[in-house]
């Protein structure tokens, strides 16, 4: 099995999803973001721990796309926008610096 036919196993079974190609474009979401953010070319190491994280929040977000804060019922929750800082410092460790001439 590859290892995006994996992700894909382990994130539909974690959401209870039967929705593959829903979850397949989750993860792909999910892997651009984490490569942008490495700047890596493909996955290394223990990456895609973070991709199936990443996958499960852009999941959650479905719907509340553009919204920084919601109210309801008196109670205002905020919503952290981008990928959220404890998959960031796990990320930290795959980045790749871009050093440039002055």
């Amino acid at each position: 099995m590859d290892q995006m036919a994996e992700m894909v196993s382990s994130l539909s079974t974690r959401l209870q999803v039967s929705d593959n190609d829903l979850v397949t474009d989750l993860i792909k979401e999910a892997i651009a973001q984490v490569l942008d953010y490495t700047s890596q070319k493909k996955l290394v190491g223990n990456m895609d721990i973070y991709v199936k994280k990443l996958a499960v929040i852009n999941y959650n977000r479905l719907g509340i796309e553009g919204e920084t804060q919601r109210t309801e019922g008196g109670v205002t929750n905020y919503i952290e926008t981008g990928i959220p800082k404890d998959i960031r410092l796990g990320l930290n460790h795959y980045r790749i610096a871009k050093v440039t001439r002055l």
